[in-house]
C-alpha cells in the first residue's frame, strides 16, 4: 500500500509540474497588460477567497494550531514570489528563468542541514546535468554576466529551496494539516505583496480576459497546485520531487511553443534533454538514506 502510495503521489506532483508549466505561458500574456506585483496580489486574493469558500470550517478550526508552521511556509513562498517579481525588474526573463530553476539545485544541499540526510554521488552528478541543462535552456549558451537583478532573483531560488524542504518536514509533522498550511501561503503572499505594489510603478490595464486567465492561475496553480504540494510531497521524498520539479522549465517551453509560437534552438533542445536525462538518471539510483546522526 505504501509503495501504491508513492507512486500515486508522485504522478500528483507530476501533474502540479505540468499546471506549473502551463502557468508560464499565461503569465507572460498577463504581464504584457498589468504589473507583476498587480498579478501576485490579485492571484493570490482570488485563491485567498476561494480557499475560504471551500474549506472555511477546516481553516477556522486549524488556524491558530498551525500558526507557526504556517507561517513559516508563508515567510518563505512570499520571498521567493517577492524576490522573482522585484529581480525581473532589472533582469532579463531568461536570465530569471534559469537562476529561478537552480531551486532544484540547492533543494537537496537545503536538505542536508534540515532534514540530515545524506547526498550520494549520483545524485550530485544527476544535479550538475540538471544545472547544465537549465543553463542551456534558458540561456542557449550564452555567456552569464550577474546584476543586481540577478542577486535578487538568487534569493528567489534559495526561498524556494527552503519552502520545497521545510513542506517536506512540517507536513509531515503536521498530519492532515495541509489545507491550512496551503490558505496560511496564500494569504501571506498577498499581503506581503502589498507594499510593494504601491512603491513600485504600474500602469495596468485590465480586461476580462486578463481577469479571467488569472483565476484559472488562482484555481489549479495556486490552490489545486500547492494542496497537491502540501498533502502529496512528503509521500514521495524531498530530492526525488526535486527532480520532478526539474521538469517544469520543459512544460513550460512545449506549452510556451504551444500557445505562444515559440521556437526552440538546437542547444535549447539540448538543454531539456540534459534536464529529463538527469530525472531518470536519479530515479535509477537508490534514494538518499537518513543520516543516524
Amino acid at each position: 500500500m505504501r509503495r501504491k502510495d508513492e507512486i500515486r503521489s508522485a504522478l500528483l506532483l507530476i501533474l502540479l509540474v505540468i499546471i506549473w508549466g502551463i502557468t508560464f505561458s499565461l503569465e507572460k500574456m498577463i504581464l504584457s497588460r498589468i504589473s507583476p506585483f498587480s498579478l501576485n496580489i490579485s492571484r493570490f486574493f482570488v485563491a485567498d477567497v476561494i480557499m475560504l469558500i471551500l474549506f472555511f470550517p477546516t481553516i477556522k478550526k486549524d488556524f491558530v494550531r498551525v500558526w507557526k508552521e504556517g507561517t513559516i511556509l508563508g515567510l518563505l513562498i512570499s520571498f521567493g514570489y517577492i524576490f522573482q517579481t522585484w529581480g525581473l525588474v532589472y533582469t532579463t526573463p531568461a536570465k530569471s528563468g534559469f537562476i529561478t530553476s537552480l531551486y532544484v539545485v540547492l533543494i537537496p544541499f537545503v536538505a542536508i542541514f534540515v532534514e540530515r540526510i545524506s547526498i550520494r554521488l549520483s545524485t550530485i552528478f544527476a544535479l550538475l546535468i540538471a544545472t547544465a541543462g537549465i543553463y542551456l535552456s534558458n540561456l542557449s549558451g550564452e555567456i552569464f554576466s550577474p546584476n543586481y537583478g540577478d542577486l535578487l532573483t538568487l534569493g528567489c531560488a534559495i526561498a524556494f529551496a527552503f519552502q520545497v524542504v521545510s513542506t517536506t518536514v512540517l507536513t509531515k509533522r503536521l498530519k492532515n494539516k495541509h489545507i491550512t498550511l496551503t490558505f496560511y501561503q496564500m494569504m501571506f503572499v498577498t499581503i506581503t505583496n502589498i507594499p510593494f505594489y504601491f512603491l513600485s510603478p504600474h500602469h495596468d490595464n485590465w480586461d476580462f480576459k486578463i481577469v479571467a486567465m488569472i483565476a484559472v492561475i488562482a484555481i489549479f496553480a495556486s490552490v489545486f497546485g500547492v494542496l497537491i504540494q502540501m498533502k502529496h510531497q512528503k509521500n514521495v521524498g524531498t530530492i526525488p520531487s526535486a527532480f520532478i520539479y526539474a521538469g517544469e522549465p520543459i512544460v513550460a517551453a512545449v506549452f510556451s511553443m504551444i500557445l505562444m509560437g515559440e521556437r526552440f534552438s538546437t542547444t535549447q533542445l539540448i538543454g531539456f534533454s540534459l534536464i529529463v536525462g538527469a530525472a531518470i538518471f536519479s530515479q535509477l539510483v537508490h534514494p538518499p538514506k537518513k543520516s543516524r546522526v
